[in-house]
């Protein structure tokens, strides 16, 4: 399996990509941040872990029922002003009664999809937060994940390979440390035409250099994850 590119939808094959990356980056699951991961799919981090692990998970702690991720959001989602959602702003917000607000906290009324819907919008999650399944979820929350750590692993260093992967879950994007973002740049930008004397600039050389010598595929896709990340504020 090329570990660029895992099957969309399969997260074993994701899991065993990342896993396979982990090694020639130096780091470890902690590293990924899945506290971010958990916060995105409402699948609890120790299951996420386990998972990495390869360890057997219940399912109902993988698929959480529809209950469950709304107080999930409740619970980690915050207004505007900092403070915590209350049923009365869901209600006011969607045009709904505060009795079938209540009622779908507590499990008594099924959402329908366009109600379904308003709320993921409410709480500004991804499309399908409250009926996605967890293996679905989890596949799309970790792809982005998977893409930094090839990216870590294709530019692999001194300098970069030890740069921590704070994974940054803002609801729908995971984005590599601000370093990683700077040493990225310098390996377009920074091409002397003189021998490098510096220890720094010699290895960026060699970084870029390793770019070029990938297969046109790999080259193509990793020049449109770098373009991504300098057109970032």
């Amino acid at each position: 399996m090329n570990g660029a590119d895992p099957p969309t939808d399969d997260l074993a094959a994701l899991i065993t990509a990342i896993n396979g990356l982990l090694p020639s980056t130096g780091m470890t699951h902690e590293d990924l941040e899945l506290d971010s991961v958990a916060h995105r799919t409402g699948i609890p981090e120790d299951v996420v872990l386990a998972l990495l692990r390869g360890e057997p998970v219940p399912g109902d702690r993988l698929n959480p029922g529809f209950t469950e991720r709304l107080a999930f959001l409740l619970d980690t989602r915050r207004a505007p002003d900092g403070k915590p959602y209350k049923q009365v702003h869901i209600a006011d917000a969607l045009g709904l009664s505060r009795g079938m607000v209540s009622a779908l906290f507590s499990g008594n009324r099924e959402a329908g999809r366009a109600v379904t819907a308003s709320l993921e919008e409410f709480f500004d999650v991804d499309p399908g937060f409250l009926s996605t399944s967890g293996r679905r979820a989890l596949a799309r929350a970790l792809r982005p994940v998977h893409a930094s750590l090839f990216t870590l692993s294709t530019l692999r260093g001194e300098h970069v390979s030890h740069l921590a992967l704070r994974s940054s879950i803002d609801v729908a994007d995971i984005r590599l440390a601000d370093q990683l973002q700077e040493a990225l740049a310098a390996v377009l930008i920074h091409s002397p035409p003189e021998p490098a004397t510096d220890p720094q600039e010699q290895e960026l050389r060699e970084i870029t250099d390793r770019v070029r010598a990938l297969a046109p595929p790999s080259r193509t896709r990793l020049m449109g994850k770098i373009r991504g990340l300098l057109r970032q504020p």
